[in-house]
């Protein structure tokens, strides 16, 4: 009897912090460098479970002027795995391992002057300054581990970091892998294809829904 009431409390504590069906915002990813709204839905899947969808609309506001980056679209969306390993009431927080897929997927023009002939001979040569498109796609994976630490019944932070693998690809017709800088500042990005091990951090903020009777 002792064991069978340890293991329900132990539930218990589980299902009152794991999130059931939670929404959240993710205010940072808006001073990246191909700003996003980001939103995510996560929906508990089992007891110490739940799964992650998240998606975000590319704005185009530039961090820095500059006729490299203009006209930004695109979206951002992620999709994880969440499996909590340890509540704590005193703290009103709970831990969890995660595994994450992700893809950017950003479009953006550049402006190009050429120099073409008015004539087949080319005798007769002008500049002409065009823009044309250039893709950005990054596909990758992540580990991470994290925590949910609430402000109230509802309110919550989510707070994680871990490792992830990112495949980068730019397709630029003029300009095949090289960097652009501007003035003083290293390259930004780096529009070298390659394939990278880099940290990942996240900060979220996040509000569960009320049961539904």
């Amino acid at each position: 009897m002792h064991v069978a009431i340890t293991v329900s409390a132990q539930d218990s504590l589980f299902l009152r912090f794991v999130p059931r069906q939670a929404v959240k915002i993710s205010p940072f990813h808006l001073v990246s460098f191909y700003p996003t709204f980001q939103l995510a839905y996560e929906m508990r899947v089992a007891n110490r479970f739940t799964v992650q969808v998240e998606g975000g609309v590319v704005l185009d506001y530039p961090l820095v002027d500059d006729e490299n980056f203009q006209d930004k679209r695109g979206a951002k969306a992620k999709l994880e795995l969440h499996y909590y390993v340890l509540p704590s009431a005193r703290a009103k927080l709970i831990y969890y391992l995660a595994f994450e897929l992700y893809l950017n997927a950003v479009n953006f023009d550049r402006s190009q002057v050429q120099e073409e002939c008015y004539d087949l001979e080319c005798n007769h040569r002008y500049t002409r300054k065009f823009k044309y498109k250039v893709t950005y796609r990054e596909p990758g994976f992540g580990i991470k581990a994290g925590f949910v630490k609430y402000f109230s019944r509802r309110v919550f932070i989510d707070i994680n970091s871990g490792w992830g693998v990112r495949f980068i690809d730019y397709a630029d017709p003029f300009n095949n892998g090289a960097e652009v800088s501007f003035g003083w500042l290293p390259p930004i990005p780096n529009e070298a294809d390659r394939v990278v091990l880099s940290p990942i951090v996240g900060i979220r903020f996040g509000y569960i829904f009320p049961r539904l009777r």
